[in-house]
Order: structure tokens, then sequence, then C-alpha cells
């Protein structure tokens, strides 16, 4: 059935010129409302009357409210069966992600009324949505909200004929000009006298300090009423005390009685049976058990061999889930304590819990940052730690032994790789070895790779000897790895670059990017590319898109990205903790 009005009654108008005192009716399909007002003067108080009276008036299928909130006093209406999202300004990214939600709901609303108005349509009219922002000084003083305040005015400009009502309430008229034209209907609690001729054009009275009473502006006529009065002029108006739960909401019920019975509470679950598509939010930390508690069932889970879930994406909550059978080489980027050794703990732990047979070697550069892992895995799989200058006794082919050569960590590290992965150039081994390069039969001397056999093994590269500039580095980067990553599937490498370092060669700066198939970030990706991320996997992205399809990063915040796929996910990491 076609709704042609959505009449609310939120309290009662005093008329002298008519001796009445009329119901303060608005029609939110034929007016978006602004309720002005000082601190403590009943602006919330009204917001909440309204949510009650739509529970009350409108069902799931018939309504929802979208609900931002930078005053704080609204959260208790978060779990309301009406309520589709609540969103706070504790995160930058749910007040993108709001306008994103309005924006998508507006098209869609667009191209199933074809043209119409929202109450012209007689079947298969839209669900109404209500947009409620309060505090509106506090988005538009903010000067990371300015992209989305052009979001803001076009949608009270256009929302209301195709079934989106905006209600907003403001401490200030300043800075609100541009969208007081679109909002038809006007209230104004206590204000100072010259506040409430910008507010209505005209001279009003005061009303003094008494919370819900005030000044509003008649858009829904009063039924019987013979006289006539001007209906744009501010009367005065006292606006209804929202309902708590234990008020009286009928013959013997309360008003929470009667919200259960009509939305099905359920009790045992603390939560209503009968309610509209909820947007979720994270917690200040994504726990494991709040994981579990949030993570939604994708629509298409591809098959892995060794999925590891790190997180929740920003958008639909379902896991981002990384297959580390299939990943070859990973690179991790990112601020200075802002997660980089909490993901890779939560990826190890995956590939721990899942592989059969498992080798962890931990290349550092001397500043132990990897030895905690080291220690912690030691006993439930086979691990190597490189992290400081050495001593080491060289057995040669022919039986003779190199004594005591002080082999620094890359070193070791290109070392260990020989005896056990992959043969390398005798020629460069000569110099760990302190023989001569130029006389063949002494280099020929350093023993050959004799591993014929081993487990699926992560190397984990935190050293930033790998990055310089430095024969050592660019011979990592430049040529063992890429014959690394070439056998890396068949014979079960993995290679997680933990704390991914500047790179200054260009050369080995290109080696290094296309070497990696998977890279996560750890820092607001939109500065990240337009500055240092130009020569990472990053740099090809648009930064001026970036800016307007991805908030600043909270704690706990980070990027996914599929380089082969080409999908960039924002996420909310899980938090590891001692007990996972």
């Amino acid at each position: 059935m076609s709704r042609k009005k959505i009449v609310c009654t939120l309290g009662k108008f005093d008329i002298p010129i008519i001796q009445l005192q009329p119901d303060f009716n608005v029609d939110l399909l034929d007016s978006n409302i602004m309720a002005f007002g000082a601190s403590m003067s009943g602006k919330t108080t009204f917001l909440k009357t309204l949510v009650n009276i739509l529970h009350k008036r409108m069902n799931e299928k018939e309504e929802r409210i979208f609900i931002l909130d930078f005053g704080g006093a609204l959260s208790d209406y978060r779990d309301m069966p009406l309520v589709s999202a609540y969103f706070d300004n504790s995160n930058e990214e749910y007040v993108k992600r709001v306008f994103k939600i309005m924006d998508n709901i507006l098209k869609e609303n667009i191209k199933l009324l074809g043209g119409r108005n929202y109450r012209e349509v007689a079947e298969c009219q839209p669900v109404h949505t209500t947009f409620i922002i309060d505090n509106l000084n506090a988005f538009t003083e903010e000067s990371r909200y300015i992209a989305y305040q052009e979001k803001l005015a076009k949608l009270c400009r256009d929302g209301l004929s195709k079934g989106i009502t905006v209600v907003v309430t403001a401490g200030d008229t300043k800075g609100l000009n541009s969208y007081m034209a679109s909002f038809r209907q006007k209230i104004a609690f206590e204000m100072p006298a010259d506040k409430y001729l910008d507010i209505f054009n005209d001279k009003a009275g005061s009303v003094g300090n008494n919370p819900g009473h005030g000044f509003a502006n008649v858009t829904v006529k009063p039924e019987g009423i013979t006289g006539t009065f001007k209906m744009n002029l501010p009367y005065e108006v006292q606006c209804f005390k929202a309902q708590t739960s234990a008020d009286p909401d009928g013959k013997n019920v309360t008003f929470a009685q009667g919200m259960a019975k009509k939305y099905d509470f359920d009790s045992e679950a603390g939560e209503y049976r009968r309610h509209v598509r909820r947007y979720l939010t994270f917690p200040k930390e994504l726990t494991r058990e709040e994981y579990e508690k949030l993570a939604q069932q994708p629509e298409n889970d591809a098959e892995r061999l060794c999925p590891v879930s790190v997180g929740l994406d920003y958008v639909d909550f379902c896991p981002v889930t990384i297959d580390l059978a299939r990943t070859n080489t990973l690179a991790i980027y990112g601020k200075k304590e802002f997660g980089k050794t909490n993901l890779l703990s939560l990826l190890l732990e995956g590939l721990v819990q899942q592989a059969e047979e498992l080798r962890m070697v931990f290349f550092d550069d001397g500043r132990n940052q990897l030895k905690f892992l080291y220690d912690k895995y030691s006993s439930e799989c086979d691990c190597v730690l490189i992290n400081g200058f050495e001593k080491r006794d060289l057995p040669m082919k022919d039986g003779t032994v190199i004594t005591g050569r002080k082999l620094s960590p890359i070193q070791q590290f290109y070392l260990y790789l020989n005896e056990n992965y992959i043969e390398l150039d005798k020629r460069f081994l000569a110099g760990i070895y302190g023989v001569s390069d130029a006389l063949r039969k002494e280099y020929e001397n350093i023993p050959d790779c004799t591993a014929e056999e081993t487990p699926f093994t992560v190397f984990v590269i935190q050293s930033k000897l790998v990055y310089l500039n430095t024969p050592e580095g660019k011979r990592f980067i430049n040529s063992i790895l890429p014959q690394l990553t070439a056998v890396a599937e068949e014979r079960g490498f993995l290679f997680i670059f933990s704390d991914v370092q500047k790179i200054s060669d260009g050369e080995q700066n290109s080696f290094f990017n296309n070497n990696i198939s998977y890279a996560f970030l750890l820092d607001n990706i939109a500065e990240f590319a337009g500055e240092r991320g130009q020569k990472t996997v990053f740099g090809n992205m648009d930064v001026k898109t970036l800016k307007e399809d991805y908030a600043r990063c909270e704690l706990g915040d980070g990027y996914s990205y599929d380089i082969e796929a080409d999908r960039l996910v924002k996420l909310k990491f899980i938090k590891h903790g001692k007990d996972d």
C-alpha cells in the first residue's frame, strides 16, 4: 500500500491568533526537520521522541532509521528495531560510510521510482528512510568532514521526493545557511533573540530555560481550524517528552512491553526478531571473541588450502582471508606501532594451526624484533633465528675447514639458503667463505646445496639490510628472490617481508615490487600512496580517488591488497591476544 503521508505528532502549538493549542504535526514525506537550541534545551529529547513515534507508527517493512551521533546522547537507541545503523564520530570511516549508504539508497530509490515522486508510487514503494544527525555544527566545523558536506547538501535537496527525510539538530546557525533552505520544518528551543530571526526570518519572544519549549513554524495545517494564520511564522510549541521504557503505553502496558510485542523481542537472546537490516560497527579493539560475533558469511567463499583470516572488512563485515599456501610473497607496510607485529602474529598462528610440517626462518638484522616469535614457536615447529653477527667454521668440499669466519646476519642468511634451499652463485659466496673468486678451483671448493626435500617454509624477513643499495642487498632482491619465488608454490615457500623499508635504487625497487603477490598496509592509504608509496606496490593508485573512498585509519585499521586480483579492501585487524 502506498503511503501519501507520514505524520508524526511531536507536541502542542500555542497559536494566539486562533486562540487554540493544536497538535504540532510534521509530515516526514513533506518536510526535512532542523531543530536548534542551546545545550540541555531539548534537542536530543526531540529526536528520541521522533524515533519512538516512528517505532509505534511504522514497522520494519515501512521504515528504517540511520543515526549519525555527534553528541553521544543517542547511543541507547542503537539496538532499536528500526535503527538500521548508529554511527558516532569516533571513527571517520563511519561518517564516510553512512554517506556512502545514503547515496546508494538515493540512487536505488531514484531507479525504483522511475522519475516519480515517492508518494505517487502506488505499488512497490521503497522503504522510507529517516536520516538523523545530532549536532550538525560538529559535522560542519570539522575540517576532515568537508568532503561530505556537499553530499549532505545533495541529500537534503533531492532526498525528500525520493523517500529520504533528513532530521538534524544544531546549537547555532553559524555555517548552516546553505542547508536551511532545504529544511521546511524548523524548530528553535532556547536561543538568543537574534538567532530566532536567522531561523524564521521573523522575531520571536523568549522561552527562557524551559527544556522542550520553543518556537516552530507550521508545516501541517491542524485539522478543524476555521481561523486563518500565517503558517511559516514562529509559534510557541511545547514538544513531548520522549517515552522511557517504563512509561505507560496503553492499558497495563509500558512502552518497552509494547515494543517487545510488536517487534517480537527474544528475551534470551536480548534482541528483536523483527528488525531492519543492520549495519554493524566495530568495537575499539576487534578481539577474537568480537570477530566471531560480528563476522558475516561471504556470498562467494573460494576454496583455500591454508586460509588465515586476519580481520573483517569495513563494508560487509566479512572475513578478510589470505591463502598462505598460494601467496608465496607477502609484504607488510606501515607506521611504527600501528599493528605490523600483531598482523605477523596472526599469520604465523594461522600457519602453525594448519600446517602438518612447518619450518620458520626468522631473519632479523640485530634488533631482536623477531626473537619472541622464535621463542614462542620453537617448541611447535622447526625454527631458525638469524639475528646477529656470529663466528662460524665453514667446511669445504675437500674436507678442509675455514675456521672462525665472522659473518653478518645477511651473510648467514645467504649461507643458510645455499645449504638448504637453492644453489647460489659461488662467485658471490666466495666473499662469505673468504676465498678468492679469481681462482676457479678455490671457489668451486665451496659446498653445493645438498637439501633434497624440505618442509613448508615461511621466511620472515625483518631486516633493513635487504633494502639497502649495497651489493649484498641488491643480490637478494634482484637475483635470489626471483629464483626462490619461481619455485615457491612447487616447493612450498612463503616469504613475509614483515616491515618493508624504502628502497632507493630504482632497479632494486622494481624487482622487489614485481615479486610481491600480496600486501598489507597499516597506514592512511591516500597519504602513503601520495608520498612514500609512489615507489611501492601501491604506487599506481590514484590519490584523489583514495581520499574520496577511504577515511583516515584508526589504530587497528589497515588495508589488504591482493595484487594479482587487483583487489583493495579496508579492514579492522583482529587483536591477537596471548590466548589466541
